[in-house]
């Protein structure tokens, strides 16, 4: 996952460049030993009643801040340390991007309802043996699995394990001791208990030591507890997390380890209970843990992004569009599953405003059944070809929300639960009415989707693209303007000193930074632009509000089913998620590029576009089709900001219309 240049991807808010040749190297790895694995992921967080949101400053933002400072003055080591100690993303985040990839490859992959240890440690231990080893971290011993792979070597074809037995020998404690001995050393789910931290650090001899002259955890807890008297409840809650831990079972069921032993009460010690449909939509990766957990935990976090969110365009855009998009989306979940969720409070709470918690449902919410909307509400209606696309899906919305008034119900004629779903996505979205029309915005959509086709450059990628530009088109955050926030590179501006001329590199490199690029692992070798990064931190929070409405859908397409979501529609359901593009996947590297390839056009250098392609091809695979697409995404936004009732000032439109005349040739070159 990291090499020499790993700050890259920060600079470009993208996926770590050589993660995907790492994930094949390692499958081939397995294969050529004949091995067949299974990847585990986490799934849903583990409650935690003692941490609170946004209680630590988070200071990659100023290490952000310091890298691209170093940057402007030519330190290009310094910026890269700056940028990759200081990414916006955890690791978590990437494990859609994993997933999709793994699948790609015919890698058997899957999430488990909360920890993957737990998972791991039950499908080890399952009479049928699925698995035959497990290939994890220490911490999988605290679930009484007997041994664990704790290293491989390609080049060696070795591998290290430990034996559960002789780490109890040694110790000299036993079974039952090894679990409150994790839990007083400290991990993800509880903190070291604190009398075991002396001046010169924690020795895990400590925990040893404790457990053994106590003989429990709890014990040691209890006698040396005074320093820290609310340690009691955090043992128990870790202790009960561990030995009860919620695991998806080989037929299907959702259940605690160690059932015949569980407390009544695990709701408040790992996180309240979803319908099992959610979890085995969730281990599929048709849905992810955000919309999940936000039902869970009753907030939303949303975090700084890659270019810290400074200006006032990008928090108007999280406090007013994306927060009205999830109060839908949460009206909708609260309905559908049952009393409990339907009284429960939800708040999104944001990094730069932390005290403030904007109300996203409560008792108060009005509770909107018409949207529960499953696959009976669309019965009857011309399917789409194979896995259904915007542009298919929004040219036959009427149909799809009309006809069965005409069927009269009949279930022989509905159409797929991918298509179901996707419609209802489009609905959220305010693309169609729950009447099956288009809204302005949906008109304007469909323009830009003609002009894709017409072009024939309506690949889903674009689609989704097109999609992403209307959000942003309607928002006033698709334009030639300056933000709010001026940075260092706007002082020196792409295009010269000519201030028509940097709208327009400014305009058409926003529009290219929306195609996602297919790239290499090779190093970029192109100039970065925190400008640019900021406009790309907006569409990737369209982007990641898109795929969560699209998670709604398929979440409300599976409640509403009474009797069950079929393994044919589970299919067509990660056929659609499939094609919907990752927010952790993209990057503004499609707007860098012909970002550079338009200020060379300024300079009138006739020649360099020849240069700029061959800088690019390190790292994106193929430039000059990564420049046409963006050419013909540019006419297709401009089809859609002409279009009549799209609500898109003149002014905007007329600057655009320009921008493309002016760009054009450089384009046209490059393709």
């Amino acid at each position: 996952m990291h090499n020499t240049r790993d700050g890259d991807y920060v600079a470009m808010d993208g996926p770590p460049q050589a993660l995907e040749a790492a994930i094949v190297g390692e499958l081939q790895f397995f294969r050529k030993h004949s091995i067949v694995p299974v990847f585990v992921f986490n799934g849903l967080p583990v409650s935690r009643k003692d941490q609170r949101p946004f209680a630590k400053d988070d200071h990659r933002l100023a290490f952000r801040n310091a890298a691209w400072e170093a940057y402007w003055q030519g330190n290009s080591e310094q910026a890269q340390r700056g940028w990759s100690t200081s990414s916006p993303h955890a690791q978590s985040d990437m494990i859609p991007y994993v997933m999709q990839v793994l699948q790609a490859h015919g890698a058997e992959c899957m999430r488990a309802p909360y920890s993957s240890w737990a998972q791991l440690a039950y499908l080890y231990r399952h009479e049928a043996q699925p698995i035959h080893a497990v290939y994890a971290s220490l911490d999988v011993l605290m679930f009484d699995v007997e041994r664990v792979v704790t290293a491989i070597s390609a080049s060696k074809a070795t591998f290290t394990w430990i034996q559960r037995d002789s780490l109890l020998t040694k110790c000299g404690i036993s079974a039952d001791q090894l679990l409150d001995m994790c839990i007083l050393a400290g991990f993800d789910w509880c903190p070291t208990f604190p009398p075991l931290v002396s001046d010169i650090g924690f020795s895990f001899k400590a925990a040893v030591d404790a457990v053994v002259a106590y003989r429990t955890g709890f014990n040691a807890v209890q006698m040396l507890g005074d320093c820290a008297p609310s340690y009691s409840d955090s043992f128990l809650r870790a202790y009960c997390t561990v030995r009860y831990h919620i695991v998806l079972h080989l037929d299907g069921s959702v259940g605690p380890l160690n059932a015949e032993y569980a407390p009544n009460d695990l709701h408040d010690i790992i996180g309240y209970r979803l319908p099992t449909a959610a979890y085995h939509l969730l281990a599929r990766g048709i849905v992810q843990p955000p919309v999940l957990n936000m039902l869970i935990s009753g907030s939303w976090l949303e975090f700084a992004p890659a270019d810290n969110g400074e200006s006032a365009e990008y928090r108007r855009l999280v406090t007013e569009w994306e927060r009205s998009l999830y109060q839908q989306q949460c009206a909708t979940l609260c309905t559908m599953f049952g009393s409990f969720y339907r009284q429960r409070k939800i708040t999104m709470q944001t990094w730069f405003e932390p005290q403030t918690e904007l109300v996203l449902h409560d008792s108060k919410s009005p509770t909107k059944p018409e949207k529960a909307r499953s696959r009976a509400d669309v019965r009857g209606a011309p399917d789409t070809d194979g896995v259904p696309t915007p542009a298919a899906v929004l040219e036959r919305a009427g149909a799809l929300m009309s006809s069965q008034r005409s069927t009269g119900g009949d279930s022989s004629a509905a159409p797929t639960a991918s298509a179901a779903a996707l419609v209802s996505a489009l609905c959220d979205l305010g693309f169609v009415s729950r009447t099956g029309h288009h809204t302005p915005l949906g008109a304007a959509l469909g323009a830009g989707m003609r002009a894709l086709a017409s072009k024939q450059s309506a690949s889903p990628s674009l689609q989704w693209a097109a999609v992403e530009a209307a959000i942003l088109l309607s928002q006033g955050m698709l334009s030639g303007t300056r933000w709010s926030v001026a940075y260092e590179d706007e002082r020196a501006p792409a295009g010269g000193s000519d201030a028509t001329v940097q709208k327009h590199v400014r305009f058409i490199s926003r529009i290219a930074a929306l195609v996602p690029p297919c790239q290499r692992s090779g190093p970029w070798r192109l100039a970065f632009s925190r400008d640019l990064l900021a406009f790309h931190s907006a569409a990737r929070l369209v982007q990641k509000a898109v795929a969560t409405s699209v998670d709604a859908s398929c979440l409300a397409f599976a409640a509403a089913e009474t009797g069950g979501v079929s393994a044919a529609d589970t299919a067509q359901l990660l056929e659609l998620k499939g094609g919907v593009p990752l927010e952790c996947a993209s990057s503004d590297a499609s707007g860098l590029l012909v970002q550079a390839l338009l200020v060379e056009h300024a300079r009138g250098d006739k020649g360099s576009w020849k240069r700029v392609l061959e800088a690019a091809g390190d790292s994106i695979a193929d430039p000059a089709q990564t420049v046409r697409a963006a050419a013909c995404l540019v006419d297709a936004v401009l089809a859609m900001a002409c279009e009549q009732g799209s609500g898109v000032d003149k002014g905007v439109v007329a600057d655009l219309k320009a921008a493309r005349d002016w760009a054009l040739p450089a384009l046209s070159k490059a393709v």
